[in-house]
């Protein structure tokens, strides 16, 4: 029997000329809790339609329609709803047609009371997924929105120009940074800006296959294909079809694949491992990689012609050295992503050990400042991070500095607030700068309120009249 919660506001359209039939079917599911509205023709049924249903049980033989016909019509506007047929017919002809057709069961006439109450049970755990899958992308689009991207330096803000420029095109991407910049969230925010975002978003890692393994993991393969091949696998590439492949580190792809990724690129098509049909796929493939793929060609360990079919468009992800103005801004959102666990004292950072993290040269990129973050919680028991909570190599570095200044306790000449001062300076002009002096934008930018930042402003003395003379 299907439980109190799987019965909630579930309403099924039936499709049935026999009135007979009608009767018993609303019977059963109402008993079960089920909500059923029966049709006697096809005409009725498509006009039902409109009010879309939770559930579609559906006679194959009606008088004015054809069931198959009907069910085609169901599946290509409410793809999510799943569809029982039901057949007086002893054929199995229309029921095998029916369910590559897309129906997820078929039942066979005189109904069985039993039957129907377990297939709507199941139909219904399948409405349910559904309905968990699409909210699960809703969720995952808002998490990759453009918006979302964190960094308002305008190394950050190309980047997110050229995603709009180029997610709603089908054209292959070429990813490059150095590791732990972040190339998958660009990715991602490519999938998740294009019109494939209702489609799946796969990802592998070229570099964590072996090379009698990634052939596999890409294309699949046939039962017996080698040794351990005990049944029929689909690859990476029919996984992804419809929506986006993600090939990260592609530089660290074996020569003998590259030469089989180059036609699957130009034709859309292969073969599984062992296999001799050739499947054909509608997937944008984006690549990554941390490596420079022109010198790769010259040592002979990437394919030119790979090379020049993945280097179709290129977005360059800039080191976090590079973009140091946007370490205040993920440092904070790495704090806020860890507090939320509530295992943590933390719920700020101290200005001195935002300036000792901003003057390290983060030779681990993104990855590594999110690593630092996270420690310093750990060690943390008060509610702000102080310089002492952070790593070593940050520490080193903060020592250096004072050990450089000209007198004992000054980092470069300065005291600790001075230096405080100077950093919290160029901070906010930067972001008044990207803003265009706008205080609100540039608040939020900095995470700040407006408050505090003419607060700031008042006491740094910073003025745009001053500065536009």
């Amino acid at each position: 029997m299907a439980t109190t919660d799987s019965r909630v506001a579930v309403n099924i359209l039936y499709a049935e000329d026999d009135p007979a039939s009608g009767r018993l079917v609303k019977s059963i599911a109402s008993t079960e809790g089920y909500s059923v509205m029966v049709v006697p023709t096809g005409a009725e049924f498509l006009k039902a339609l409109d009010d879309k249903p939770d559930l579609i049980l559906l006679d194959l033989h009606l008088p004015d329609a054809s069931g198959l016909d009907l069910l085609a019509r169901s599946r290509a506007r409410y793809p999510d709803v799943p569809v029982i047929v039901a057949t007086a017919s002893n054929s199995i002809n229309d029921p095998v047609t029916a369910l590559k057709g897309g129906a997820m069961d078929y039942l066979t006439k005189p109904i069985d009371h039993q039957r129907l109450v377990v297939s709507l049970a199941n139909a219904v755990k399948i409405l349910h997924q559904q309905q968990d899958l699409t909210l699960l992308r809703s969720e995952l689009k808002e998490t990759y929105k453009l918006e979302h991207m964190i960094g308002g330096s305008p190394a950050m803000t190309h980047v997110r120009d050229l995603i709009r420029q180029v997610a709603p095109s089908d054209a292959t991407i070429l990813i490059m940074g150095e590791s732990g910049t972040g190339k998958e969230l660009v990715a991602r925010a490519l999938h998740y800006s294009s019109s494939r975002v209702s489609k799946p978003f796969v990802d592998v890692n070229c570099a964590a296959l072996s090379e009698t393994l990634i052939e596999s993991e890409l294309f699949g393969h046939e039962r017996g294909a080698f040794t351990s091949a005990i049944s029929r696998r689909r690859g990476k590439f029919e996984q992804a079809n419809g929506g986006t492949l993600f090939l990260d580190e592609i530089g660290d792809m074996p020569l003998s694949t590259q030469a089989k990724m180059l036609r699957v690129l130009q034709e859309r098509t292969f073969q599984r491992v062992g296999g001799e049909d050739k499947i054909t796929v509608n997937v944008r493939v984006i690549c990554a990689t941390n490596r420079n793929l022109e010198d790769a060609v010259k040592e002979g360990a990437f394919r030119m012609d790979l090379f020049y079919r993945v280097n179709m468009f290129v977005i360059d992800v800039p080191a976090l050295r590079e973009r140091a103005a946007d370490v205040p801004e993920l440092a904070r959102h790495f704090l806020a992503l860890s507090s939320r666990s509530g295992k943590y004292a933390a719920r700020s950072i101290s200005d001195a050990a935002l300036v000792a993290l901003c003057k390290h040269q983060w030779p681990g990129n993104v990855r590594e400042l999110q690593n630092a973050i996270e420690r310093a919680m750990m060690i943390c028991h008060e509610e702000e991070i102080q310089i002492s909570h952070l790593p070593p190599a940050v520490l080193r570095e903060t020592r250096s500095d004072s050990r450089q200044a000209h007198n004992p306790g000054k980092l470069n000449g300065q005291n600790l607030v001075e230096a405080v001062e100077e950093f919290e300076r160029s901070m906010i002009l930067a972001a008044l700068e990207t803003c265009d002096w706008n205080k609100s934008q540039a608040a939020r930018q900095l995470g700040v309120t407006r408050r505090i930042l003419s607060y700031k402003m008042n006491n740094l003395g910073i003025d745009k009249a001053t500065f536009d003379q």
